[in-house]
């Protein structure tokens, strides 16, 4: 403690102190100021539209009236705004017309200032389906001279009341974000400045530290922009993913299984297929205030964090050393599949699947070496495989079976070191604590899995096959720097080159844990990049019985770019460590290194150009965020649909009538449908309600049977003679909630084993 109060009276430490006090009270004084609040009527709005009349429809709001063009038709009186988040509320009626190809448009609202930078900018869209919405606009820097501008992107638009309100969640939230942050600064700097009396005593390991932690500011650049990473094909998916949990959470789904406001309404649960749980986190910033753009870019970062510190950790428990080791770490994260996943695809579940496969190969290397691992190497190749099949799992369901399928080659062909007792035990504990963490998801993925939804899969036969292996790329788009990065790139060719090299000139003399991780790496690595192209025989391999159902679920070849990273990686740390012992392991180190800055700088160059500089709304406006290309689909795909169920650009498709009772309305809240119907016949009758079919939905207060309808929705059944309400929700079925208790046992058992019982014996001994 002496030293920590000696470090705290120099005068570096006490000026980052300081201004970190004054950050942390700024935020303080700004989350204990009155919420800043102001009320419009109709009357208030000044009229700005230059090509349309304004003029009050029967209910007293004030707009456009008429069938009209886009055009920007009222403001709010100036307003004095502190920075910070807004939650508008406004009542209104919204009748869009469409574009020539058939589109609806969007109306909506934004903030204006004087002053440039002082606002975000975004536009935020208002919801078709309702008369009244909250939507979500920033302010940048407190200024007097706001406005609230809205505009008519085409149609009848009147606005009625309106109230603009501070988020005080969002401040305070702020004020925890700034702490956390300076905690965390603090502590790295603690045991990473040499000066530091905590400070790590390898020299060199702080050293490697310094430098990662700078790669991975440079691989985070694009998110550092406004709008920066939102920029790749599926991002608007993943979005959807943070708010579709944010509002299942709002509503007390836990887990979150259906996103009740997806589809507009009709509900979607990618979540049944797709393991989201990492997505919980910027979940959670969402629900706390933060814009849905900046909660993804947040998550964004914290996983290129855990990337830089899994591949270190990883490659320097397999080669002992610390500069081989981000060497690697370095290779891995500016990788060009890495790198086109995170800003191109922004493919959320395969970028996060990456952060973890290091620790494969790491387990494997403990598992077998060329001595029996000790019980202790064997309890932490235990953990290392838990962890990563465990967030394969969690994150991406393809890259569990590419590493699952590469680890079982891996295995069988050593099948002696397999099949010997502690071997087996290691993976049969490793395999048993992943399937009861994970039963809570697995269980409903089965469920599914085995049910009515075949849309995820391109078929089983050999036709499936060729409408995948048309997919892959040829042969010479391995190597090229292409501007989208999807390639393996010649930075790790040319490690591959030099292990070869390495191999053929050192002979026996080449270090056998090298020799022998690098052949494997290689040999699987060009098998992956193989399987990438449209040269792999994927249209055999699809006519599999059973099999090729499985693995045509990658969709697309250059998925197996994800093995070969992480492949090829090894083979070029394999290569520099078997060098180390001359004098050309530091050259080819640099020239590894150099190749790789200079393909993220190339990469940069023709994608920062491209970013868009325009905040897009949060909330029910995200829903319209794709307005030109689709309508009710929003940007989810059509791959977790029920089968019956038909989708085009507009909506669902009904095919087959259903319902057989009168229908008075039906409406949404919280997550519940409630039905208004009549049967009058005297016969149990059947209703078809706007929801998908999951499992799990039931009727809350009468009797009845829920059933999927042949058009792939939410049937339920009417009794004879009833008239009134039918309320219909999303609750777990039973044996979902059995797994869920699993799932919690096991954790609590592993916290009780490995923290509690330890903790309690070593208490127990110093008595």
């Amino acid at each position: 403690m002496k030293k920590i109060l000696q470090l705290l009276r120099r005068p570096p430490v006490l000026v980052l102190g300081i201004v970190q006090l004054l950050i942390l009270l700024g935020a303080v004084w700004s989350a204990v100021q009155p919420a800043a609040v102001y009320q419009f009527t109709p009357d208030q709005w000044e009229v700005i539209a230059e090509h349309s009349e304004i003029g009050y429809d029967e209910e007293g709001r004030r707009g456009v009236t008429e069938m009209k063009d886009w055009d920007n038709i009222l403001q709010t009186p100036a307003m004095s705004l502190p920075a910070g988040h807004y939650r508008v509320a406004l009542s209104y009626y919204y009748e869009p017309n469409r574009t020539e190809g058939g589109v609806e448009h969007r109306s909506g609202v934004y903030f204006t200032a004087a002053e440039d930078m002082s606002v975000s900018g975004e536009m935020a869209w208002v919801d078709v389906l309702t008369q009244q919405d909250t939507v979500v606009l920033n302010v940048n820097y407190a200024s007097d001279s706001i406005r609230l501008v809205a505009r008519n992107d085409g149609g009848i638009f009147t606005i009625g009341d309106v109230e603009i309100r501070q988020d005080m969640v969002y401040a305070w939230a702020c004020v925890l974000g700034w702490a956390v942050l300076f905690a965390l600064v603090d502590l790295c700097l603690l045991l990473l400045v040499p000066a530091s009396p905590r400070a790590l005593k390898n020299a060199d390991l702080r050293g490697c530290l310094w430098l990662l932690a700078g790669v991975t500011l440079l691989s985070c650049v694009p998110m550092l922009m406004n709008s920066g990473g939102c920029q790749g094909a599926d991002w608007r998916f993943h979005l959807a993913r943070i708010e579709g949990i944010a509002q299942g959470l709002r509503e007390g789904q836990f887990p979150v299984r259906i996103y009740s406001q997806a589809k507009d309404g009709y509900g979607y649960a990618p979540s049944l297929f797709y393991g989201e749980l990492f997505l919980y986190f910027p979940a959670v910033l969402r629900l706390l205030g933060m814009s849905v753009q900046g909660a993804y870019r947040t998550y964004v970062m914290a996983v290129q964090a855990a990337t830089a510190g899994i591949s270190f950790f990883s490659f320097r428990q397999m080669f002992r050393h610390n500069k081989t080791a981000l060497l690697g770490s370095i290779l891995y994260m500016l990788a060009p599949y890495h790198i086109y996943n995170i800003y191109w695809r922004s493919a959320a579940g395969e970028y996060t699947a990456l952060a973890f496969l290091p620790l494969i190969p790491a387990a494997l290397s403990l598992l077998y070496a060329p001595e029996l691992p000790s019980a202790h190497q064997r309890r932490v190749a235990c953990a290392e495989l838990l962890i990563a099949f465990g967030a394969l799992v969690q994150t991406h369901i393809i890259s569990l079976e590419l590493a699952t399928l590469a680890t079982a080659v891996f295995c069988l062909w050593h099948f002696r070191r397999t099949f010997t007792r502690p071997i087996l035990t290691v993976w049969a504990a490793a395999a048993g604590l992943t399937v009861l963490l994970n039963l809570w998801f697995l269980m409903p993925f089965v469920t599914v899995m085995t049910g009515d939804y075949s849309n995820m899969y391109g078929g089983k036969s050999f036709a499936g096959g060729l409408a995948v292996q048309k997919n892959g790329l040829w042969l010479s788009q391995l190597l090229n720097w292409r501007d989208d990065h999807n390639s393996i790139g010649v930075v790790l060719v040319a490690g591959a080159v030099a292990f070869v090299w390495c191999w053929l000139t050192q002979g026996e003399s080449m270090p056998s844990r090298e020799k022998k991780i690098g052949l494997w790496a290689l040999l699987l690595g060009t098998l992956a990049c193989w399987m990438s192209t449209n040269t792999f025989p994927w249209g055999w391999l699809g006519a599999i019985p059973v099999a090729g159902r499985l693995l045509l679920a990658i969709q697309f070849p250059w998925r197996y770019f994800s093995l070969a990273t992480i492949l090829l990686v090894l083979v070029s740390i394999c290569a520099v460590s078997a060098l180390r012992r001359g004098r050309y392991a530091r050259p080819v180190a640099v020239l590894l290194l150099s190749a790789s800055l200079l393909g993220v700088g190339l990469f940069y160059h023709s994608y920062l150009p491209t970013v868009d500089t325009a905040y897009l709304g949060d909330s029910a406006q995200m829903i319209y965020a794709d307005n030109k290309i689709s309508n009710q689909s929003w940007y989810y795909d059509s791959l977790y649909l029920p089968d019956g169920a038909v989708e085009n650009r507009d909506g669902l498709v009904y095919d087959s009538a259903v319902t057989t009772v009168e229908v008075a309305s039906v409406t949404r809240q919280n997550g519940v449908t409630v039905i208004y119907c009549n049967e009058s016949t005297g016969q149990p009758g059947y209703a078809e309600l706007p929801l998908l079919y999951y499992p799990g939905y039931t009727i809350l207060n009468t009797e009845g049977k829920v059933f999927r309808t042949d058009n792939g929705m939410v049937g339920v059944t009417v009794p004879a003679g009833y008239s009134g309400e039918i309320r219909v929700a999303f609750r777990e079925p039973k044996r979902w909630l059995a797994a869920d208790l699993v799932s919690l046992c096991t954790v609590l058992a592993l916290l009780a084993k490995f923290v509690v019982w330890p903790r309690w014996q070593k208490r127990k001994n110093h008595r």
